[in-house]
């Protein structure tokens, strides 16, 4: 990575939803410890088991988090697109308890843990931002849980898509994910052809724009809130009114 997109992240980091919790002087002492890496897609951000010797900010691009089971099969946890991960073992002191693996081309921000705490220790307003976060974790964690048993396929891809878009991360510069079809079905957990099927589906009602290996989001709270309508067995689905 060359300097100067370098010196851009570090410019774009000030528009991190938390950013405004430092000082000048907080933000001049951590600047230089962020570390900057770039990853193609596919790469894991972390392996399960690693320790946790940083906090991570995705820059570019969007990743999840996942693991494989015993029989083999893959399965998907979470995922995020300019947002922060990773706080949970490093306040448990724990190794990572999952694999983090990049979606698309990526760009990671790494904070050391001792700077993570240091902030945590001695900073009201970021202390209460990690809160936040664990809050919209526990809050997409029970979504996840709730779509598996109670959805239909395209509220499922629409509420999963949405969820990559975290309000406490950066503020995304394009609602534009840059990901294959198939990774899309491993994330959503299901077949290529509902997956499929799905996003042609979100697509005509005009929430999502399709590409080749690109999907760009429309209306993100609507993406966020899509349910199927009472008349689901007949294929028929809503969108949420607004107030």
């Amino acid at each position: 990575m060359d300097p100067g997109e370098i010196a851009s992240l570090k410019s774009r980091w000030r528009g991190c939803v938390w950013a405004h919790t430092l000082s000048d002087d907080e933000a001049e002492v951590l600047l230089p410890q962020l570390r900057f890496v770039e990853l193609a897609a596919g790469q894991a951000i972390w392996h399960r088991g690693d320790p946790a010797e940083h906090w991570v900010g995705m820059g570019r691009g969007s990743m999840k988090l996942c693991t494989t089971s015993a029989s083999g099969k893959p399965v998907t946890f979470m995922g995020q697109a300019f947002s922060w991960v990773g706080e949970v073992e490093l306040i448990r002191n724990e190794p990572r308890f999952c694999d983090a693996v990049a979606l698309s081309d990526a760009v990671v921000i790494k904070m050391p843990k001792a700077a993570f705490f240091h902030l945590l220790d001695g900073n009201r307003a970021f202390n209460r931002f990690v809160l936040q976060l664990l809050s919209e974790r526990l809050t997409q964690s029970m979504a996840v849980t709730l779509s598996d048993r109670t959805l239909d396929p395209v509220a499922k891809v629409a509420q999963s898509l949405a969820s990559l878009f975290s309000p406490a991360g950066f503020p995304p510069r394009s609602l534009e994910l840059q990901v294959s079809q198939a990774e899309l079905a491993l994330y959503c957990n299901m077949s290529r052809p509902r997956l499929n099927a799905a996003l042609r589906r979100l697509e005509a009602e005009g929430l999502l724009t399709l590409g080749y290996q690109v999907v760009t989001l429309r209306d993100l709270d609507a993406l966020r809130a899509y349910r199927a309508a009472p008349s689901a067995a007949s294929g028929s689905h809503t969108r949420p009114e607004t107030a």
